[in-house]
């Protein structure tokens, strides 16, 4: 299989560790620098309401960068469908907003499109943003939250990979995940979607999911800025850069 998906660098932990000591440092500005000097193909951001990590201020200042002002990078912004949030996309307009469904309280959000939520906004925001920009769903490994989303005339679905990546490697609940995952990319893009992925993936996991199934962007930040810390932003971009155009 030929896959070479986009990488799409999550600054959300550079944000976190920042807003626990206050000021500007680890900076921002700085991190995304070092990221898109390594040749990434887009950052991505999740603005929470609490502002817990990425704030306001730093979606506007990211979407200022030169290389996403040009269109030679790729700006995602994650989140839910607070007004708020979509006003400011609305202004800023990146070239994707990720809709993810969120739980009050919440420590990083780890499940898809389901019948409960709000497919009524849904299907408002896509009409009003679309086709100035890219809209995604953030979706379970499985066919019919697939169909939730996609009745939305939506541009993609980001499929949750947690489930997998908490797997063990080469275990056969690890196997079982990857179908699923297959499963659900196969439906998306019989349905004209785009196949986006994202949640918990390492160097480690990353391989035997890109055997199996072909993603369009892979979005990823926790591990990315984990690894970080121990060998440098710059060497843990350039390898996950292999990884993924391997």
């Amino acid at each position: 299989m030929s896959n070479k998906p986009n990488l799409s660098v999550n600054l959300n932990k550079v944000a976190l560790l920042r807003n626990s000591r206050g000021g500007d440092a680890p900076d921002m500005l700085a991190a995304a620098a070092l990221v898109v000097a390594e040749g990434v193909d887009g950052l991505t951001v999740h603005p929470r309401e609490d502002e817990r990590h990425i704030t306001p201020d730093d979606v506007v200042v990211l979407s200022r960068l030169e290389a996403i002002r040009t269109g030679a990078l790729e700006y995602n912004i994650e989140g839910d469908m607070r007004p708020e949030l979509v006003d400011l996309i609305e202004t800023i307009l990146p070239t994707q907003y990720t809709i993810v469904p969120v739980l009050p309280g919440e420590i990083t959000s780890d499940r898809g499109w389901r019948p409960h939520d709000d497919h009524e906004r849904l299907h408002s925001i896509a009409k009003k943003l679309r086709p100035r920009i890219r809209i995604a769903v953030f979706c379970d490994p499985d066919k019919d939250s697939v169909d939730l989303a996609a009745r939305a005339g939506i541009d993609a679905v980001e499929i949750y990979t947690g489930i997998y990546a908490h797997q063990e490697i080469g275990s056969a609940d690890a196997e079982r995940a990857i179908e699923d995952i297959a499963t659900a990319a196969e439906h998306a893009r019989s349905l004209g979607l785009r196949v986006h992925g994202g949640h918990d993936l390492t160097l480690e996991n990353l391989p035997p999911l890109l055997q199996a199934v072909e993603f369009n962007e892979l979005s990823i930040g926790h591990h990315i800025a984990s690894t970080a810390l121990l060998r440098g932003l710059g060497s843990t971009v350039r390898d996950y850069l292999a990884c993924v155009k391997r």
